[in-house]
């Protein structure tokens, strides 16, 4: 289980991941408190529940038996840029990454004037891990994950949004292989989980139709579940702030 918190002014939020129930674990006082879990609770009183799909591959399998399940195409790109001299590695550049975030959501039309979406650099040092790709000195790929003993959750991430074939290539093998290998890193973790984030459908043949993100994301061969999310308001009046907020990410 991992709790996090974030501030807006006076008033806190606090998200609780990997939930075993509900109520558990040492909540700080606040407004909002979110419980993430991949158990479905029931509707529960209360609590405001809301569901999702995501993909999850099973870090429990054998590595070759995870390897034989990513489709041919992402195969590709992370022998490629291992040959090429790709490197993935853990870092500590928050603040760099928050750069590139803003500049990534920019370049890909989801806008954020009041920076809503984006946590701090603070924040991601205090509560979860970044990995980069790194080809000569030139980033190609971060990744930002939050995770406890049992899981992984992909969080953020980004790339430079090329425009030459050839660096789009280079961008999909780093970012292939970023992933390859932050699946070993959290395996090697006895971590048994690794969540690639949220998708839109649980179509069982995977198809050029999909959304570009959804299709990168389900090429790693992880099955489709059900992520749910309870939130517990503190006043009617945090209840409003809070979906007002949301709305302000939306729109923003």
């Amino acid at each position: 289980m991992l709790i996090t918190e974030r501030k807006f002014g006076i008033f806190k939020f606090v998200n609780v991941y990997f939930a075993e129930e509900p109520g558990n674990g040492n909540i700080p006082d606040c407004e909002v408190a979110t419980y993430n879990t991949y158990k479905n609770w029931g509707d529960i009183n209360g609590y405001e529940k809301n569901t999702c799909l995501t993909t999850i591959i099973d870090l429990r399998q054998g590595i070759d038996e995870i390897w034989n399940k990513i489709k041919r195409q992402h195969k590709r790109h992370i022998r490629r840029a291992k040959k090429n001299g790709t490197t993935v590695t853990v870092s500590n550049n928050y603040e760099g990454f928050h750069q590139i975030y803003k500049k990534f959501l920019k370049q890909n039309n989801f806008g954020d004037p009041f920076e809503l979406n984006i946590v701090s650099s603070q924040f991601m040092r205090k509560y979860g891990i970044l990995f980069i790709a790194e080809n000569q000195g030139e980033i190609w790929g971060w990744n930002f994950y939050f995770h406890d003993k049992n899981n992984v959750l992909l969080l953020e991430s980004a790339y430079n949004v090329e425009t030459t074939i050839e660096n789009k290539k280079k961008s999909a093998d780093a970012n292939c292989y970023l992933h390859w290998e932050a699946m070993q890193y959290f395996k090697n973790m006895d971590i048994i989980s690794y969540d690639l984030g949220d998708v839109s459908s649980d179509d069982i043949h995977i198809h050029h139709h999909m959304n570009g993100g959804e299709y990168f994301k389900r090429c790693f061969g992880g099955d489709v579940i059900p992520r749910y999310a309870y939130m517990k308001f503190n006043s009617h009046f945090s209840k409003l702030l809070f979906h007002g907020w949301n709305f302000l990410r939306m729109f923003s």
